[in-house]
Formats: structure tokens, C-alpha cells, sequence
């Protein structure tokens, strides 16, 4: 019960502090901004260090690269239209996490019942949970478009919604095998009950390169 408790004042904290730096202004989102790219890097040179292990030189420029990608274009998105707007960044992380509560809710009542998704990743994950998640970030999808906060066509938002949703199964899961590598369960302990940076945004930093990149080609097709 005291998990649960403070898994819940944490999450509404953790999205709290999103909020105000996504809509309050441009300064607040860049200091936002900074304290999660810093946050993110210290954990993840910290993990062979906690494990143990010495990486290859590819671990130490692969990975920041990764990272530093998906922060750069989430400054893009909040200037997609020339001044600052954390609207678009907002839409995104709203899809984000429809899927993850989609896969979670779906998956908790069906889980058992269907086949993993990627059992030496993540055994918790099912092909239930995957489903459940992308029905969830495409009802997120049509939402944000009927209601004008997504600037997109029906259709385009929907791509984005599906976009977002299966890339960001991919980066969770290769957030879960970088860490099975290491043999770790959290990449910290930033956020009570919740683990790090890195264990919140996994699914964002796949999912936000390869939705600007839709967003562009659906930009320069008119």
C-alpha cells in the first residue's frame, strides 16, 4: 500500500513538473529541458559503474548521441511553427503515455492469456499490452486532432498515434536489454517508486526522432 501511495504522489508530481515546463514559458521549458538531458546522461555512465562492467568506446558515444538527439528535436517540436509553443511536445508525451496506459491496462487483464512480446527482453510485456496500447495512442490521436490541439489531419494523426506508439515499444525495449545487459532493474532512483529518467522517457527517446520525422515528410507533402 505505501508503494502504491508513493508511486502515485510521485507520478503526479513527475507530470506536474512536465506540465508547467511544457506550458508556462520558454525559459522554464529550457531548464527543464537541461536537467533531464544531464539527469538522463549521468544515469546511463553510471550504470557500468553500479554493474560493474567496462563498455566498449561504442557505449559512450551511441548512447549520449541517442539522448541528445531526442532532447534537440523535442526543442524543434516546441518551435515547430517559429515561436515557442510546448503544445506540439505536449501532444506527443500525451501519446506516450496513452500507449503505456493502454498497454498496461490492457495487458494486466489479458496479459496472461497471450503471448509475450519479447520474453528475454521483457517478460512482462504481451502482445495484448502491445495492441491495447496503440488502440489507447490512436483514440489519444483522434482526440488531440478533432479538438485542434494536434494541428493535423484525422488521418495524419492517426499515423503519428501509430508512429509514436510502435517506436516507443522499441525503445522501451531496448532501454529493458540495455539493462538486462547489465544485469540492472532501474536506471536510478530519481523518481520515487517510478526509477530514473531513463526508465520514464525510454519509449520517448525512440518515439519522439521517429515521429518529427513523419511530421516533416507530412510537412514538405504538403
Amino acid at each position: 500500500m505505501k508503494t502504491v501511495v508513493v508511486r502515485s504522489i510521485s507520478g503526479v508530481l513527475f507530470v506536474a513538473i512536465m506540465l508547467a515546463g511544457l506550458l508556462i514559458n520558454d525559459k522554464l521549458f529550457g531548464l527543464l529541458l537541461s536537467v533531464m538531458t544531464v539527469i538522463m546522461l549521468l544515469e546511463y555512465f553510471q550504470i557500468p559503474r553500479v554493474a560493474g562492467q567496462k563498455p566498449s568506446t561504442l557505449y559512450y558515444i551511441a548512447g549520449p548521441a541517442y539522448i541528445l538527439l531526442a532532447m534537440f528535436l523535442l526543442h524543434v517540436l516546441a518551435y515547430w511553427h517559429g515561436s515557442f509553443s510546448g503544445k506540439l511536445p505536449l501532444c506527443f508525451f500525451i501519446l506516450i503515455w496513452s500507449s503505456d496506459v493502454g498497454a498496461y491496462c490492457v495487458g494486466s487483464v489479458l496479459g496472461k492469456k497471450s503471448k509475450k512480446l519479447a520474453p528475454t527482453i521483457s517478460p512482462n510485456k504481451s502482445w495484448a499490452g502491445f495492441w491495447g496500447g496503440m488502440v489507447f495512442s490512436l483514440i489519444a490521436a483522434y482526440v488531440l486532432a478533432r479538438t485542434s490541439m494536434l494541428d493535423l489531419s484525422i488521418w495524419a494523426a492517426l499515423a503519428l498515434g501509430l508512429v509514436v506508439h510502435c517506436t516507443g515499444v522499441l525503445g522501451d525495449l531496448a532501454e529493458s536489454a540495455w539493462k538486462r545487459h547489465f544485469g540492472v532493474k532501474d536506471s536510478g532512483n530519481v523518481i520515487p517508486g517510478h526509477g530514473g529518467f531513463l526508465d520514464r522517457f525510454d519509449s520517448s527517446l525512440a518515439a519522439i526522432p521517429c515521429g518529427t520525422l513523419l511530421l516533416q515528410i507530412l510537412k514538405l507533402i504538403g
